[in-house]
């Protein structure tokens, strides 16, 4: 230590100068108050040993200037005086000293305390330096908060949450959300939504969901079904988790045009489906493990899927929600959630409901887990305007010939979403590109033709019963898993046909083939088919494309999309002097595809 000694005697300097230096500590000397307190400024002691009775300035003052000057330290100051009445020694220990030794002190006993002090302000020391690494912990934690908030609003702050049907509320329990809401629209104009509940909360849990957005986004926007979303999650948090993590997720999936929602829920609370009554029409219980336990061959995709007859809200949410605890401890529970609902018949209504019936619920208090709720307002409204984008016209001389032959055997059939995995093919053209939600409607509907009926024998007419359309996907499921034999070929050929680009697109499968020509013969525009609840899909692919042609029993299908219109090259102006708009190449005009204003009426 750097001990400060006050005292006008040399005698009595000298005596606590003999203790302190064996033990290791330094000395600095005052003889009076005002050069004490200017060596305490200068030299910063760990101790200080004061006498009281001095010429000048005498130690009470002194004492008291040295704790009138600032300091983010303690420095304890002993009084080392002859003076020891009672009143004195009240009056140094008011005056800012920490201790009071009367002379003649022994030198056992001065030792002692100096040994004393030292240990505490060792321990202060330490504990200082703790402070101050806590600072700096501190300031890197809040720069790291910082970082993270920016960089994680970023990559969940996705258009889709901003959707017409969706709405929702994510309330965390500290400065990071463990839950994690998505949603997107996949090429045939289908809704995704994706609710992940990760393990605990804050920074670890918003970690742990995080890698979720990624593949839900890309594999969302290919086209890809549900099952296999749900069966890529897992592979992806399977991988990159510790054993003690996991997911709880709930995926839904809504088809307006179909009149469907797809769900898969895995360790969540249920998922509702709510009339405009207010009534619970479905649910969707929890009948999966949450993400990240399971290794991909135990693990299951399998979704449930259910027909709407009358537009609702399909609610999903984390425990989050369920759990949340009024002051007596009492949870809301699913209970709670659905009377909260039921309370309005109005969709927009509903949803400011349940965020303000939870706020009271909480009576003021923060949740102890993130509490998320994504609610999704499905419709009935089959004739819904779905909007691509109106062919652009395109250069002759840009425009180039491609040609892709596919062939799918009935093993690869078994296993691999054709549909995605070819859009994702053709659609890395840059011609074709712009055309991914259209061009997705046809290849699904054709494909699905082919599969379904061409190879699996399945009946459409199986979906007017009740039940049916969940029956069909089981019937679907069991044959596929059980398909041995059996091809489909896809050929896609772009090319220029007078005085436009075109796509045409040929489907063949090895099956029997199906009565197409009832489907085709006097169907003009989807409103023929809209209130049935099958037979939609050639209907459809005629709207969208210029032709479309069966032949042989069913099992062939070739049709002919228009790309865009093709238009001679503009001559420059160092080639004729003069400025020329570019010209379309002459051709007939094209009925029967999309409308000038790119909309198509399902």
């Amino acid at each position: 230590m750097k001990i400060l000694i006050v005292d006008d005697t040399p005698a009595n300097v000298m005596q606590l100068q003999a203790v302190a230096h064996p033990l290791g500590h330094q000395t600095i000397i005052a003889a009076d108050g005002e050069s004490a307190v200017a060596a305490f400024q200068a030299e910063v002691p760990d101790l200080v040993f004061m006498n009281i009775m001095m010429p000048g300035m005498d130690g009470i003052a002194a004492v008291k200037k040295i704790r009138a000057l600032p300091a983010d330290k303690w420095t304890p100051i002993i009084f080392h005086s002859a003076v020891d009445q009672m009143q004195d020694i009240v009056s140094g220990l008011e005056a800012g000293g920490d201790d009071y030794l009367a002379k003649p002190a022994s030198t056992q006993l001065l030792q002692a305390k100096i040994n004393s002090y030292a240990r505490q302000i060792a321990l202060q020391n330490k504990v200082h330096g703790y402070a101050e690494e806590l600072a700096r912990w501190r300031e890197d934690s809040e720069e790291q908060t910082r970082l993270g908030t920016h960089v994680m609003a970023r990559l969940t702050d996705a258009a889709g949450l901003r959707d017409q049907m969706v709405r929702s509320f994510n309330l965390p329990a500290e400065t990071f959300s463990g839950d994690l809401l998505c949603a997107a629209r996949a090429p045939g104009e289908v809704l995704n939504v994706l609710l992940a509940d990760a393990a605990g909360h804050g920074l670890a849990a918003a970690l742990s969901a995080l890698p979720l957005t990624q593949a839900f986004y890309s594999m969302t926007a290919k086209g890809f079904p549900l099952p296999s979303i749900a069966e890529e999650l897992n592979r992806k948090l399977k991988a990159i988790l510790p054993a003690d993590r996991f997911v709880a997720a709930t995926l839904a999936s809504v088809d307006v045009r179909n009149q469907t929602v797809e769900v898969w829920n895995g360790g969540n609370p249920d998922t509702l489906f709510l009339n405009t009554q207010g009534e619970v029409a479905m649910r969707w219980a929890s009948r999966h493990p949450p993400l990240g336990i399971l290794p991909d061959e135990l693990f299951s995709g399998m979704s449930e899927t259910v027909v709407f007859h009358e537009p609702g809200d399909l609610v999903l949410s984390s425990d989050g929600l369920t759990e949340a605890e009024d002051l007596a401890g009492a949870r809301l529970g699913i209970d709670g959630v659905i009377g909260i609902l039921g309370k309005t018949q109005d969709s927009d209504s509903r949803f400011k409901l349940l965020l303000q019936g939870v706020e009271t619920h909480l009576q003021g208090q923060p949740g102890r887990d993130d509490i998320s709720c994504l609610m999704v307002a499905v419709p009935i409204d089959r004739r819904r305007q779905f909007r691509f984008s109106a062919p652009k016209t395109i250069n002759q001389s840009q425009f180039a010939e491609w040609r892709l032959d596919l062939t799918y055997n009935a093993q690869e059939l078994r296993y691999i979403d054709v549909v995605p995995a070819v859009l994702g093919l053709i659609t890395q053209v840059q011609t074709l590109k712009e055309h991914q939600g259209a061009l997705f409607l046809v290849l699904s509907e054709l494909f699905n033709n082919a599969l379904d009926h061409g190879l699996l024998g399945l009946d459409s007419v199986t979906k007017q019963w009740i039940g049916g359309f969940e029956f069909y996907l089981q019937q679907r499921a069991e044959r596929l898993a059980k398909l041995h034999e059996g091809r489909i070929d896809l050929s896609f050929l772009l090319h220029q046909e007078e005085s436009r680009a075109v796509l045409d697109i040929s489907i063949n499968d090895s099956g029997p083939g199906f009565d197409y020509s009832h489907r085709l013969q006097g169907q003009t525009a989807l409103s023929e088919v809209n209130e049935q609840p099958f037979g939609r899909g050639i209907a459809l692919v005629k709207s969208l494309c210029n032709q479309i042609v069966y032949s042989g029993a069913g099992n062939k299908v070739w049709c002919r999309y228009i790309v865009s219109d093709l238009v001679l090259d503009a001559p420059s102006d160092a080639e004729d002097g003069s400025s020329a708009e570019a010209l379309p190449v002459t051709g007939k005009s094209n009925p029967g595809t999309q409308g000038e204003d790119g909309l198509i009426l399902f």
